[in-house]
């Protein structure tokens, strides 16, 4: 009845606040985290296939890339758009390092005498390798290094790290060392231990630098690694002394000036999970990749009494975990999928549920590359998905295995009957006038969006 008020022009404007939302992007590698960002920019500045985020809003808006941030490196959204627009489209090379991209959103205004609500999302990217480094805050070298040894010596991992073992049990580590090129072949007998973990598909390697050391690359500062904890005092000049002292300049110059710099103030921090990664490996990988959640969660756990709060006050509100990929299963598996993601965080959500963060697990796929269709095979129809495989130039059906209800079916896990192809992307619009198709994008832009415009 009082609909006429929005239609009140004034000679004047009044001004509406202006509101920042701070954006946490994180994931292993692999996970996605460089096709999200850019899909992300694409889907909210051409808003054509964004119909549950517009249902929602309900409030037209349109989005722009402010200038970039001097002190911060800008996630580089042209170039990596100018890869999948290519005729023979590529996935883009994966950040290495933190950056920042700014994304401003005008709304229209619901009354003709307010002015537009600008909205500004700060969108910060880093690698999750990084983030597991943050436990260490809590550990001088000899706990970690025991915390460290005591795993690598677990019967799943232990064969990857037999070699560095073998070499650390024949050295002299606490009398006074002559020769550098030790702590050398014993810091990269370390090196190769996490990166056969990781080509494996374990997730929890520590410290994350040295799987991606960023602007680190070859600095001496990294080379350390666990040690056997001495019964007396070492020698100054000894590996151990000199492990223990780079250990503890990584923690101060590195980890903690890390955090300080770039983790203050998020409202909403995303995890993206490679759940299919874990698929793929089995139970054990499954295991790792929730090993290093909780580390990620348990040193950040947006409460009071956590390690960051020596340095500042955490405000995040908002934890969405979100399983990538999911045009790499057809859509009647996308329940599942789900599920098997809820699995894997129940005890992480519980956990921030008790300390009021909202938490949301969902499944989408940042750059659709397939298409759902039906196949018989040996006799019977089945759900499928088709795409042209990477190496390939023709689209071709495949079938990626039923996931398990659970995962406890161990049967299932241990059979391997879960293949993962690895399609090629699909080419972007070539304009920003249209955005590339996606699975789910516009919920989880809802999910960002929603109570704070």
């Amino acid at each position: 009845m009082l609909s006429f008020i929005k239609e009140i022009e004034l000679p004047f404007k009044i001004p509406t606040p202006d509101k920042t939302i701070k954006i946490a992007v994180t994931g292993l590698s692999r996970s996605g985290k460089t096709v999200f960002l850019t899909s992300l920019i694409n889907q909210l500045i051409a808003n054509d296939k964004l119909p549950y985020l517009n249902e929602k809003l309900k409030r037209p808006f349109v989005a722009r890339l402010l200038p970039p941030d001097s002190v911060y490196v800008r996630f580089d959204y042209y170039s990596k758009i100018k890869a999948f627009r290519l005729k023979d489209p590529k996935w883009p090379k994966a950040t290495k390092s933190v950056s920042k991209t700014t994304l401003q959103l005008e709304f229209k205004s619901e009354y003709a005498f307010l002015k537009n609500q600008i909205v500004n999302i700060e969108l910060i990217d880093y690698p999750g390798e990084w983030l597991l480094d943050l436990s260490m805050l809590e550990q001088d070298y000899a706990e970690w290094s025991e915390a460290m040894r005591s795993l690598a010596q677990e019967e799943k991992r232990y064969p990857y790290a037999k070699e560095w073992l073998e070499f650390v049990k024949g050295a002299d580590l606490y009398r006074r060392n002559r020769d550098e090129s030790v702590e050398e072949v014993m810091h990269d007998h370390y090196s190769e231990y996490l990166k056969r973990l990781h080509y494996q598909g374990y997730s929890f390697v520590q410290p994350g630098r040295f799987l991606e050391p960023g602007d680190m690359q070859d600095d001496p500062l990294l080379r350390f690694c666990p040690l056997p904890t001495p019964s007396n005092e070492p020698h100054p000049d000894s590996v151990y002394a000199q492990f223990a002292k780079r250990y503890e300049q990584y923690i101060q110059e590195v980890v903690k000036r890390l955090y300080l710099e770039h983790f203050q103030a998020f409202d909403t921090q995303i995890i993206l999970v490679d759940l299919l990664k874990t698929m793929e490996h089995g139970y054990d990988v499954f295991e790792d990749m929730h090993l290093s959640f909780k580390n990620i969660l348990k040193s950040f756990t947006y409460g009071s009494n956590n390690i960051l709060t020596r340095f500042f006050k955490p405000e995040i509100n908002q934890v969405i975990f979100a399983a990538t990929k999911a045009d790499h299963l057809p859509q009647s598996q996308h329940n599942r999928y789900k599920r098997l993601l809820e699995e894997m965080i129940w005890d992480l959500k519980k956990e921030l549920d008790v300390r009021h963060i909202d938490t949301e697990a969902t499944v989408f796929a940042a750059v659709k590359s397939t298409r759902d269709v039906k196949a018989k095979i040996e006799g019977k129809e089945v759900d499928c998905i088709r795409g042209i495989v990477e190496g390939e130039h023709e689209p071709s059906t495949h079938f990626p295995g039923m996931l398990p209800q659970s995962y406890h079916d161990e049967n299932f896990l241990k059979k391997g009957d879960f293949h993962l192809t690895k399609f090629k992307p699909i080419s972007f619009p070539l304009r920003d006038t249209h955005a590339v198709e996606h699975i789910r994008m516009d919920k989880l832009i809802y999910s960002i969006l929603k109570d704070r415009v």
